[in-house]
């Protein structure tokens, strides 16, 4: 759905590459790649969108929020472009969305509780409420290969702030 996601303070704007085909895109929303290096070539040069909860350090690489709607061919699938996206600056640019459970996130002593916890941003296939998709922010950490550290909130909107760890953006070193 549409602004999910925004990002606030520090940014790059960077074009990411779509192939023809993918799941449309639109601004607010996360994309990622899974792609690899071997001898210093990536596997694929592509971004696509986060249809899985996200960054996982050493799983996926963040390749940023869209910064505008993808141009489509048909609902739902994009054509070929490169699409701009905004890519906080790793420990200082922060990602704001809504918490995946409000409940979590409404008292002072709630949100304090969950500050420099390491967590993921939620995927919903249908939990927008047009039936499309819907990011959020796990407050439950999770696994310390979660790309993301919740830094501050909002308790008054249920809504987190966390930093990208600047490992989020490179998948594999080997």
């Amino acid at each position: 759905m549409r602004a999910d996601l925004s990002v606030i303070g520090p940014a790059a704007i960077f074009p990411r590459y779509l192939v023809a085909g993918g799941t449309a895109i639109v601004t607010g929303e996360p994309i990622h790649s899974v792609a690899t290096f071997t001898n210093g070539i990536a596997t694929a040069n592509t971004a696509v969108l986060a249809a899985a909860d996200t960054p996982v350090i050493g799983t996926h690489s963040f390749m940023g929020v869209a910064n505008e709607d993808s141009t489509n061919v048909a609902a739902g699938t994009v054509a070929e472009q490169f699409l701009n996206a905004a890519c906080p600056v790793p420990c200082v640019g922060r990602i704001r969305g809504k918490a995946e459970t409000a409940a979590s996130v409404d008292t002072l002593t709630e949100l304090a509780l969950l500050i420099m916890d390491v967590v993921l941003i939620d995927y919903s296939a249908t939990g927008a409420s047009d039936g499309g998709q819907l990011y959020t922010i796990k407050e439950a950490g999770s696994a310390d290969t979660s790309g993301l550290q919740l830094v501050g909130g909002n308790t008054a909107l249920q809504t987190l702030d966390v930093v990208v760890d600047a490992r989020a953006y490179r998948l594999d070193v080997s």
